[in-house]
C-alpha cells in the first residue's frame, strides 16, 4: 500500500513539474513560479526545477533572481547544455560579459548543433572586441542556424569579420544575410542597414546610398536607417535632403546623438547657425553623458 501510495505522489509531482514547464512556455509565470516553488519545496536538488526557475526569472526580467538557481543546476548536472546557455544570457544581460564567456563557452562545446549556443558565444567575444577568437563559433553557429535564423546569424559573422578587416568575407556574408532576411525582428538590425554602412566605410557611395535608400523606404521605423542613410547623403554634399532624413531619425529616437550630431553639421552648411550649433551641444552632451554613464561601475 506504501509503494501505491508514493508512487501516486511522485507521479503528482511529475505532472505539477510539467505543467510548471507548460505555464513558463505559455508566459503564464506567476503560475508557473508558484508551482516550482512548491516543487523544489519537495525535491531542492532538481536540476531540471531549478533551471526552469531560473528561466523563468530570466524571462521575467529578472537576472539577478534567476544567477542562483542557474548556479545550482549547472553544479548539479555541468553536462547540462540548455542550463549553462541560460546562465550566460543572465550573466551577460547583469552587464558581466567577462564572466559569461564560461557559460556560453561551456553551452557551445557541449551543444555545437544548438541553434543558439555558438551564436551567443560568439556574439559576447564580438561584444568584448575579440574578434579572432568569436570566429570559429561564428562559423560553427553557421553550421547549425536553421533557415530562420541564418540572416542573423551571417550578419553578426559579417560585423565580426569586418572588424577584422577581412573586407571582402565579411560582403560574401553581407550579402548573404541580405538575401536571407525576412521581416520581422528589431528595424533597427535589419542587415540592409549594415550592408549599406559597410559600403559606405568601403568609400563606395553610390552604392550605399542605393541600399541605404531602400532600407530607409522599406523600414519607416527605424531611427538608424534613416541616419545612415542621411549621412551618405551629407558627404554627397546634399545636406537639404539629408537633413529631412535625420530629422525623421530624431523624431523616431530623441536620443539618437549620432543624428543630432550629423543633423547639426547639415543646419550649419544650410546656413541655419543656431539651429545647428543646437543640435551639436545636444548630441556632444548626450554623448559625453552616455560614454559617462557607462563607464559607471555598476
Amino acid at each position: 500500500m506504501l509503494v501505491i501510495l508514493s508512487s501516486i505522489v511522485c507521479s503528482l509531482q511529475a505532472q505539477s513539474l510539467q505543467q510548471a514547464i507548460s505555464d513558463i512556455e505559455a508566459s503564464r509565470l506567476e503560475n508557473a513560479e508558484q508551482g516550482l516553488t512548491k516543487f523544489l519545496g519537495a525535491h531542492p536538488d532538481s536540476e531540471e526545477a531549478l533551471f526552469y526557475m531560473g528561466l523563468l526569472h530570466f524571462r521575467a526580467g529578472r537576472p539577478a533572481a534567476a544567477r542562483p538557481y542557474l548556479d545550482r543546476a549547472v553544479k548539479l548536472s555541468p553536462t547540462s547544455a540548455p542550463a549553462w546557455k541560460v546562465l550566460g544570457l543572465v550573466t551577460a544581460a547583469g552587464g558581466n560579459l567577462q564572466e559569461a564567456l564560461t557559460p556560453f563557452r561551456k553551452a557551445c562545446q557541449l551543444a555545437p548543433r544548438d541553434e543558439e549556443a555558438c551564436y551567443y558565444f560568439a556574439r559576447n567575444l564580438y561584444a568584448l572586441h575579440r574578434y579572432d577568437l568569436a570566429c570559429e563559433p561564428f562559423a560553427q553557429a553557421l553550421r547549425a542556424a536553421p533557415e530562420g535564423m541564418r540572416s542573423k546569424v551571417d550578419r553578426a559573422a559579417a560585423l565580426n569579420l569586418e572588424a577584422l578587416g577581412r573586407s571582402a568575407e565579411a560582403e560574401r556574408h553581407f550579402r548573404e544575410a541580405v538575401s536571407l532576411h525576412r521581416d520581422g525582428g528589431r528595424p533597427d538590425e535589419d542587415p540592409h542597414i549594415d550592408y549599406g554602412t559597410f559600403l559606405f566605410r568601403q568609400g563606395r557611395t553610390a552604392e550605399a546610398l542605393r541600399t541605404l535608400e531602400q532600407a530607409a523606404a522599406a523600414l519607416a521605423s527605424s531611427s538608424r536607417a534613416n541616419t545612415e542613410l542621411g549621412r551618405v547623403l551629407l558627404e554627397l554634399g546634399r545636406p537639404d535632403a539629408a537633413a529631412v532624413q535625420l530629422e525623421r531619425a530624431i523624431g523616431l529616437e530623441r536620443g539618437n546623438w549620432t543624428a543630432r550630431l550629423l543633423l547639426g553639421r547639415a543646419y550649419l552648411r544650410l546656413g541655419r547657425k543656431e539651429e545647428g550649433d543646437e543640435q551639436m551641444r545636444l548630441g556632444q552632451e548626450g554623448w559625453a553623458r552616455e560614454h559617462y554613464d557607462s563607464s559607471i561601475v555598476k
